[in-house]
């Protein structure tokens, strides 16, 4: 195999740590970036794969998600190393309501949740289509949650792009971000393959409720972590969809290295089984507003990426 390049986001801990060694792990010529909001952690992150997994091409590299001038500045600096061809995108790091306190906004105004979780990566993936390898592949990771139960103290619906920009942080808020996610893979998929030439697939990935990452509460005390663990797991059993980062890590590299993912795309893939996503996500109306809100607001202009104005119908 030629040398390739994947980034993966958030790839200090969690999901984004396991997905990232299992990776690096699968093929030496793998070279691993994992782009951090916290530089100290991505490089203690990347020392650790390394000793791990034997591959010494992992690196990190900083990237705020929280800010569109990290995001661009990141897309700059990716550029100018001397790495293999960029191969995939793990669009991984994100924010639950629990992780944010108050009604934060983002270094650009717009609500945090919103901006980390489908804003900074809409606007880093389209920065980088132009380098990406033909036969590239692009995974946004969603949730159950983006269709969450009946029973579940919160309705998913979907007004625009600009009103969920000016949301406060809530669960419900999560909730329709993670909807954002399926939207935005089901919408680049079909812009790629409808008006380029390039075979790249995008996908959803639902890794299952994962009690063993801490993700709903990464700055709360050890009682707080430990609460969330136990309601967590109850979740995951209700809903049927438990997993932890270690299982989910192994599934989601896999749609990265595997030949049995190669021509899988604009699909929902619930912890390695292609799946129906919830029927809302399925609306071409409102992907498409998202993504040309997504547009504005990142202020990303023609030159920049792949789809020009007039091929964004």
């Amino acid at each position: 195999m030629d040398a390739r390049t994947v980034i993966v986001t958030g790839g200090n801990a969690g999901l984004g740590y396991e997905t990232a060694k299992n990776i690096a792990v699968s093929n030496p010529a793998y070279h691993v970036v994992l782009a951090c909001r916290s530089p100290a952690r991505g490089e203690e992150a990347a020392a650790a794969i390394r000793a791990e997994t034997g591959n010494t091409h992992v690196q990190s590299m900083h990237l705020d998600l929280a800010s569109l001038a990290s995001v661009r500045a990141f897309a700059a600096n990716f550029s100018g190393h001397e790495l293999p061809p960029l191969y995939g995108i793990v669009s991984n790091a994100g924010i639950s309501a629990a992780g944010v306190a108050g009604a934060p906004l983002t270094e650009d105004g717009f609500e945090m949740i919103f901006g980390v979780n489908h804003l900074g990566h809409f606007l880093l993936t389209n920065l980088l289509l132009p380098a990406m390898d033909d036969e590239g592949r692009i995974v946004f990771i969603t949730s159950d949650l983006h269709n969450p139960p009946a029973w579940f103290p919160v309705t998913v619906r979907y007004s625009s792009g600009e009103a969920i920009a000016a949301g406060t942080a809530s669960m419900a808020q999560y909730c329709i971000t993670k909807l954002c996610n399926v939207y935005c893979a089901y919408e680049m998929d079909r812009l790629i393959h409808e008006h380029t030439e390039k075979r790249i697939t995008v996908n959803a990935f639902n890794p299952g409720a994962m009690s063993d990452t801490g993700f709903t509460s990464p700055t709360g005390n050890a009682l707080t972590r430990a609460i969330v663990r136990v309601i967590g797991g109850i979740m995951g059993a209700l809903i049927g969809k438990q997993s932890t980062a270690t299982d989910s890590g192994k599934t989601l590299a896999s749609l990265i290295t595997s030949p049995g993912f190669a021509n899988t795309t604009g699909t929902y893939i619930d912890r390695g089984a292609e799946a129906e996503s919830s029927p809302l996500s399925h609306n071409h109306t409102n992907a498409r507003e998202l993504w040309q809100a997504s547009v504005t607001m990142t202020g990303l202009r023609p030159q920049e990426s792949i789809f020009t104005t007039s091929r964004v119908r």
